[in-house]
């Protein structure tokens, strides 16, 4: 494959970042009916079971695209791991780390989604067991946030050093990236709280993290695109010149 070729796949995983972004607002967020605020968890199970009986439609069709669409997530890390690769040039151990850290997210996510589409499989079933789903679709996602810190926080510490002319990312970047991996550290408290700041829905381990994830992966997204066709102009002006 020749450059130019390479160039346009890199650059095509790159935006993969925003249209998961995009895709993951409409579909976890609307249809998910997780914004403006997700369920309680402090509900009981006829709530929940309730809940979506009343919504099945537009959670059978959140999950099934979510379900889809969360692969953009995995060309999107591997884009990351490819300009880390560039600026790690001894052991890539930081490189390898985070590409592994991004499939483990899409694995982490997926699951939690997966379980809540099985409560909508048959949603005349035990209340009681659709709760239990839907616990379990929540805690995958709230408990294991420390996966997603180290994809995080590998980028940033090979983005800081970073030492070419132009590098890959601003110091500011890569000090962010460390501050949205840590937002999520409260999460971990969704396993004793049912209600307040630290609960599933509340400010701490709702609103804070997922937004910070989502700027994250908007803003590495930017850099990333402006840094390929920052090289594609290259190759083109490479091309240009007489022999």
């Amino acid at each position: 494959m020749d450059e130019r070729s390479n160039l346009n796949y890199q650059l095509i995983s790159a935006w993969c970042g925003p249209l998961f972004v995009l895709i993951f607002l409409v579909t976890f967020g609307i249809y998910g009916h997780n914004l403006p605020r997700p369920i309680s968890p402090a509900f009981g199970a006829e709530e929940i079971a309730a809940y979506y009986r009343e919504n099945l439609s537009d959670l059978r069709l959140g999950w099934v695209v979510s379900l889809i669409f969360i692969s953009l997530y995995l060309p999107w890390s591997a884009q990351i791991s490819e300009h880390m690769r560039q600026i790690e040039k001894h052991s890539r151990l930081m490189t390898y780390l985070q590409l592994i850290a991004g499939a483990l997210t899409v694995f982490v996510v997926s699951f939690g989604m997966l379980c809540w589409a099985v409560a909508c499989f048959r949603p005349e079933r035990d209340a009681a067991i659709i709760q239990t789903l839907h616990d379990i679709g929540w805690e995958s996602l709230e408990l294991q946030w420390c996966i997603t810190t180290v994809q995080m926080v590998a980028m940033a510490l090979i983005g800081l050093a970073d030492k070419r002319e132009t590098p890959l990312f601003p110091r500011w970047v890569c000090f962010l990236s460390i501050w949205c991996g840590l937002s999520f550290a409260p999460a971990s408290l969704t396993l004793y709280l049912k209600t307040g700041p630290f609960a599933w829905n509340g400010l701490l381990s709702f609103y804070i993290p997922y937004a910070a994830w989502l700027v994250w992966c908007l803003v590495t997204s930017l850099y990333m695109v402006k840094a390929i066709r920052r090289r594609m102009r290259e190759v083109e002006a490479g091309a240009l010149c007489p022999a």
